[in-house]
């Protein structure tokens, strides 16, 4: 058997188990980054002992891809600037929604 490496984070699905007893729900204070689907599924980057884990409790979990953990791409990282832009015009507009 290989060693899987430690720099790696699995694209996943998790639902409730067989069992029944593992909520989607308390998911959320699991540390685990997740986002839900359009079909309602819990989606989620995960690495292996994450993974473990969840089966461990009881969930279903479904592996839909594998991602090597590499470092952000530096043009996807915003400046505190533009985030206050952002922020300002968003609350510009949501003043205009209220006056309305």
């Amino acid at each position: 058997m290989t060693d899987a490496p430690r720099d790696l984070r699995f694209e996943a699905s998790v639902h409730p188990g067989r069992r029944g007893d593992a909520d989607p729900s308390r998911i959320a204070g699991r540390g685990i980054d997740r986002v839900p689907s359009p079909n309602g599924e819990i989606r989620a980057l995960i690495d292996l002992a994450a993974c473990v884990r969840l089966l461990e409790e009881g969930y279903e979990v479904r592996l839909h891809g594998v991602r090597p953990v590499q470092p952000l791409d530096p043009a996807l990282v915003a400046t505190d600037d533009e985030v206050r832009a952002l922020i300002g015009e968003r609350m510009r507009l949501a003043g205009r929604r209220e006056q309305s």
